[in-house]
């Protein structure tokens, strides 16, 4: 059952990131906002949970997706 929940973990993380990726790229919301919209109530937290999935900060993810839209 272990892997299961895991499995389950990883997917919902996907997709809450995936979720979020969206949000930064195509709103004008801040990171906090759009981290209290996700039901983060730490936007502390969602940055570290979106750098740990992503790799980068959501700033800079934000920057990034900006950049290849110029």
């Amino acid at each position: 059952h272990r892997d299961l929940s895991d499995e389950q973990s990883a997917l919902l993380n996907a997709r809450l990131i995936l979720e979020a990726k969206r949000e930064l790229a195509h709103s004008t919301q801040s990171v906090k906002q759009i981290a209290h919209g996700m039901g983060f109530a730490d936007v502390g937290y969602f940055s570290r949970f979106f750098r740990k999935h992503a790799q980068c900060s959501p700033s800079e993810f934000r920057l990034q997706a900006q950049a290849k839209r110029q």
